[in-house]
């Protein structure tokens, strides 16, 4: 028998082993440069997103942060500084003088109490609900305001004020659907309104005072008996009831391994930013060319009701978070962090002319 040898055809050959291995190769190559593209792209993506958060954190604190400075020693009535003190009083049978006269500056700071040893600076004002008075004819009235009473509460301290004088006491009397407030409470001085006068921060001061009415009406003509009721004089302006308020801000530690900033109103805490590492504060006062610390301010005469602005600095660090440990890192493998400054003007210690 005959055999012929077997002929194999060209298109059904396989792959050598040469060809196999250089085809591996060459995916392995293309495969190792998707993944280092798509590592690449996904380390850009994070680090984009940790500044993003950044600037974000960073916008949010210096907005409210310079909507407080600017809004310090803001009341719908008169200017009260270092040299129109006479015209704000506290009728308050247990004062906090310390706080009534940080009060009335509108700014306070301290240096290196908060973490990391920033600083930490409050704010005062008195620009929450605002009670136009109606009436207001007998130091001992209670205070008739023009709507419901539903904001106030018995007990919650107020300040009444015309563009003469300011006055701060303990609501009584006062019911969700009345418009009356009234002053006449074992918190406060006596039953009677005085008008205040320098130093008026105690019971003594305030009593030697003479009695004061701060509006008889829109329209309403003064008559004697009005005059010889109000001996400390009856106030020819409009008046206004608000509630006092301070803000405090700091930094310290926000319970996740990091610090943040606070905001701390009449006594809640908020967190505005978290990231914040540092918070440097300095304060311009007067015509003077440089910026002190707030010790520097605290022993000028009159220092602190004498600051025309401040400078706030702020050091920001990414947080981690959902994000992994290289979206928070640099090029140097240190944590990213921006430091920003903004110099703000306290609108309510300028002179205008």
């Amino acid at each position: 028998m005959t055999h012929l040898p077997r002929q194999v055809v060209a298109a059904q050959r396989g792959f050598t082993l040469i060809e196999l291995m250089v085809a591996l190769l060459l995916g392995l190559l293309v495969v190792a440069a998707a993944g280092s593209l798509f590592l690449s792209n996904s380390r850009v993506y994070g680090a984009s997103e940790s500044i993003g958060r950044i600037q974000e954190n960073q916008r949010s604190a210096f907005e409210i942060l310079a909507r407080d400075i600017r809004e310090a020693g803001i009341n719908p009535c008169l200017r009260i500084d270092g040299v129109n003190t006479d015209v704000f009083g506290v009728q308050l049978a247990a004062p906090d003088a310390g706080f009534w006269t940080r009060f009335a500056n509108g700014i306070s700071g301290a240096d290196r109490t908060g973490a990391n040893g920033s600083d930490e600076i409050t704010l005062y004002a008195g620009n929450g609900t605002t009670y136009a008075v109606s009436e207001h004819k007998r130091p001992g009235d209670a205070i008739s305001v023009g709507v419901a009473t539903s904001g106030v509460a018995n007990g919650q301290l107020l300040m009444i004020c015309n563009t003469d004088h300011a006055v701060v006491f303990s609501a009584t009397g006062v019911t969700s659907s009345g418009t009356t407030i009234g002053h006449t409470g074992t918190a406060n001085c006596g039953t009677d309104f005085t008008r205040p006068g320098a130093g008026s921060t105690n019971c003594t001061a305030m009593n030697a005072n003479p009695r004061y009415c701060f509006w008889l009406g829109a329209g309403v003509a003064k008559t004697a008996a009005d005059t010889t009721a109000c001996p400390g004089g009856i106030g020819t302006s409009p008046a206004y009831v608000v509630a006092p308020v301070s803000a405090l801000w700091t930094v310290a530690s926000n319970g996740r391994g990091g610090s943040s900033l606070y905001r701390t109103l009449n006594g809640a805490r908020s967190e505005i930013a978290e990231g914040v590492t540092a918070l440097r504060l300095t304060y311009k006062v007067g015509s003077d060319a440089n910026y002190r610390t707030a010790a520097e301010v605290a022993a000028t005469a009159g220092g602190w009701s004498q600051v025309m602005a401040v400078r706030a600095q702020m050091t920001f660090q990414a947080e981690q978070g959902a994000l992994s440990r290289a979206d928070v890192t640099g090029v140097d493998n240190a944590v990213l962090t921006r430091t920003l400054d903004d110099y703000i003007v306290l609108r309510n210690h300028q002179d205008i002319p």
